[in-house]
């Protein structure tokens, strides 16, 4: 499957991306959940190498990519790297030299890791910030209803 593809769920915690892979599931479909880019610092790439390593001590199979957003922080991508994760998404701040972005590129390729620039592409839907205890059904369900709308085809 192609990164950036499939529709993108953002999602802020476990619950959430669960439910996205719930969502794709039941209609049978591919999806890219990432993390949003406003929560790098927040979440750190820690916790993505935390949920892929349940994930995998689970035998879950996510349907589709699983994209750690680290705004505009090289230190957040080269600690992602460090972790392995497999997709980081970095989005250079607007005066930000070239440089820093295809060197970033090339340490991210050199470790098996891709790294997509620039923000997230259309069509994408962001799961509202949780409050509470997350009700499973109420998120699937909210995710599903967004991934049955028609989206336009991806350009070729």
């Amino acid at each position: 499957m192609d990164i950036d593809a499939s529709p993108i769920l953002i999602v802020h915690d476990r619950a959430q991306a669960l439910a996205a892979f719930a969502a794709a599931a039941s209609l049978g479909r591919a999806v890219q959940v990432e993390t949003p880019a406003d929560m790098g610092d927040a979440l750190g790439p820690m916790w993505m190498r935390a949920f892929l390593d349940a994930l995998a001590a689970e035998n879950r199979q996510p349907p589709g990519p699983l994209v750690f957003h680290c705004g505009d922080r090289p230190g957040l991508v080269q600690a992602g790297v460090r972790l392995a994760l497999p997709v980081l998404r970095f989005h250079p701040a607007p005066d930000a030299p070239p440089r820093v972005a295809q060197a970033l590129a090339e340490i991210a390729a050199a470790a098996g890791s891709t790294l997509l620039l620039g923000p997230p592409p259309e069509p994408r839907w962001r799961f509202p910030p949780p409050s509470g205890r997350p009700d499973m059904a109420a998120l699937t369900a909210a995710a599903a209803k967004w991934l049955c709308r028609p989206f336009p085809p991806s350009p070729e």
